[in-house]
C-alpha cells in the first residue's frame, strides 16, 4: 500500500487525524479535568468557611476546647457527608469523625502544611478524591490543622463517561472521513491511473487512448498535457507516414523511368536503334539522375536538420552575403536572359551562416527557374518596428499556379513543373527545397513568408 499514491496519502491523512483526535482529547480532557478542579476546590473551600465559623462559634459558648473540637467535626460530617478531622501541630488526631480515603494523602498534606499554609491533593487511584488541609487560629494563635477528606466519584464518573462518548465519536468520525477520503482520492487519482496505465503502453509502443478529464487542478493539466502529446505523436506519425510515402514514391519514379530506358538499350541492338531516339534516351537518363541525385541531397539535408546539434552561430554580414550569392548566379542569370534588380542596406545579424546562406541561395535559385518575368527583384531593409531586425524580400513574375498549391508552397513535396520543351531547364522539382528553407528558418528562429499578387509572387524572410 505504501508503494501507490494512494496508499500513502491515506497513511499520511489517518496518521495526521489520529494526532489531531489523540490531542484534542488531551486538551479536552484537561480543560474538563481543570473545569472539575476549580469545582471542588470551591466545595472544599465552602466546607472550610463552614467549619472555621462553627468552631469560633462553638469555642465562644463552649469552654471545653474538647467539647468545641468534637462539635465542629460532628457539624461538618453530618453537612457535607465527608471525612473531617482536626489535628494538633505534631500531627495527631484530636477528633475525627467519617472514614478516611486515602490515609497517605491525610499524612501528605499535614506534612507539607506544617501548621503554616492550606494544601489540597487530588487523587484519581481508585476514583476521585480530595484532600485538604487549612490550619486554623483563634485569638491569633495556632490552635489545628482541620483535614476534609471527600470523594467526588461522579465527577471522576461523568469525566469517564465524557471521554468515552468522545473518543467513540471520533472513532466514528475517524471511519467516515476514510471512507469519504477514500472515496474522493479514488475520484482525484483515477486519472492518474488512467495515465499511468496509457504511459506504460505508449513505453511499449502500443496505441494510446485519449483520457478523459473534467478536472482543472493539476492531474486535469499534466492529462490534458498528456492527450496534447498523444495527438501531437499522431500528426507527427502521420506527418512522418506522408512524408516517407511521398519520398518513396518520388524516388520511384526516376528510378523507373531510368530503369525502362536501359531495359529498352539493353534488349535492342544498339546499331539499330535510332540516333535521335539515343540522344533522348541518353538525356532523359541524365535528366532522371540528376533529379535523383537533388533529391537524395535535400532529404539528407532535412535529416540533418533534424539532428540536434550545436550550431556555432557569428555574426553575418547579410548585404555582403547575399551580393556573393547574385555574384555566383549571374552567369545563370544571364543566359536565362534575366536580370538582378538589387536594392540591399547593410546589415548584420548573428546566426547559422550555412542555414542563412542556403535559404538565399534557395530562393533567388527558385527565381531564376520559375520566373516568367526578366527582372528579379532582390531588397534588404531595416524592420520599421525594430531596427536590430531586417526584412529580406523577394519577388519574380510567375504563371497561374493552382490553388491547392499555391496555398500550401512550404509543406513537403508541394511542386508545380512546366515544361516549355527545353529539357535541360524542365527538370520537375523535388518539392522539398522551400520545406527545407521553412525548416532552417525556423531552426534559426526566422520567419518565411510568402503571398501571391495576380502574376507576382512575393518571399519574405525576417526574424520573429
Amino acid at each position: 500500500m505504501l508503494k501507490t499514491l494512494k496508499g500513502k496519502i491515506m497513511i499520511g491523512i489517518v496518521f495526521a487525524l489520529i494526532i489531531f483526535n489523540f490531542g484534542l482529547s488531551i486538551f479536552i480532557y484537561n480543560t474538563y479535568y481543570a473545569n472539575i478542579k476549580n469545582n471542588i476546590k470551591d466545595d472544599m473551600e465552602n466546607i472550610r468557611k463552614f467549619s472555621t465559623s462553627t468552631l469560633k462559634y462553638s469555642a465562644m459558648v463552649i469552654e471545653d476546647d474538647l467539647k468545641v473540637k468534637n462539635k465542629t467535626v460532628y457539624e461538618v460530617n453530618n453537612n457535607y457527608d465527608c471525612y473531617v478531622g482536626l489535628y494538633d501541630y505534631n500531627n495527631n488526631p484530636i477528633d475525627y469523625k467519617g472514614n478516611i480515603l486515602f490515609e497517605n494523602s491525610i499524612n501528605n498534606v499535614l506534612e507539607n502544611s506544617k501548621g503554616k499554609s492550606s494544601v489540597i491533593i487530588f487523587n484519581v487511584k481508585n476514583g476521585l478524591v480530595c484532600t485538604y488541609v487549612y490550619p486554623i487560629y483563634l485569638n491569633g494563635k495556632y490552635d489545628s490543622s482541620l483535614v476534609i477528606q471527600k470523594s467526588y466519584n461522579d465527577y471522576y464518573d461523568s469525566i469517564k463517561n465524557i471521554m468515552t462518548n468522545i473518543i467513540g465519536a471520533q472513532i466514528v468520525l475517524l471511519i467516515v472521513i476514510i471512507g469519504a477520503l477514500n472515496y474522493f482520492i479514488n475520484k482525484i487519482i483515477s486519472p492518474l491511473k488512467k495515465l499511468s496505465v496509457q504511459m506504460k503502453k505508449y513505453g511499449e509502443g502500443k496505441e494510446v487512448d485519449r483520457i478523459s478529464v473534467k478536472s482543472k487542478d493539476e492531474i486535469g493539466q499534466v492529462t490534458k498535457s498528456f492527450n496534447e502529446m498523444i495527438e501531437e505523436k499522431k500528426k507527427l506519425e502521420n506527418i512522418s507516414k506522408e512524408f516517407f510515402n511521398n519520398a518513396t514514391h518520388e524516388l520511384k519514379t526516376p528510378v523507373t523511368s531510368i530503369y525502362g530506358y536501359v531495359q529498352i538499350l539493353k534488349e535492342e541492338d544498339l546499331n539499330s536503334i535510332d540516333e535521335e531516339f539515343k540522344k533522348r534516351a541518353v538525356n532523359r537518363i541524365m535528366m532522371e539522375c540528376g533529379k535523383l541525385k537533388e533529391l537524395i541531397q535535400k532529404l539528407l539535408e532535412i535529416s540533418r536538420c533534424g539532428v540536434k546539434k550545436k550550431d556555432v552561430k557569428q555574426e553575418v554580414k547579410l548585404n555582403i552575403l547575399i551580393a556573393e550569392i547574385c555574384d555566383r548566379l549571374i552567369d545563370r542569370c544571364r543566359r536565362l536572359n534575366k536580370e538582378f534588380i538589387i536594392n540591399i542596406d547593410e546589415i548584420a545579424v548573428l546566426t547559422v551562416k550555412e542555414d542563412i546562406e542556403h535559404i538565399i541561395l534557395n530562393l533567388i535559385d527558385n527565381a531564376l527557374k520559375y520566373s516568367k518575368g526578366k527582372e528579379i527583384y532582390i531588397s534588404l531593409s531595416k524592420s520599421d518596428k525594430n531596427k536590430d531586425d531586417f526584412i529580406f524580400e523577394i519577388k519574380n513574375k510567375i504563371s497561374l499556379i493552382p490553388e491547392n498549391i499555391s496555398k500550401n508552397l512550404l509543406e513537403p513535396f508541394i511542386k508545380y513543373n512546366e515544361f516549355d520543351g527545353n529539357i535541360e531547364e524542365s527538370i520537375s522539382s523535388s518539392g522539398l527545397g522551400l520545406y527545407l528553407c521553412n525548416e532552417l528558418a525556423q531552426k534559426n528562429m526566422f520567419s518565411l513568408k510568402y503571398e501571391i499578387k495576380k502574376d507576382e509572387i512575393f518571399f519574405y524572410l525576417f526574424r520573429l
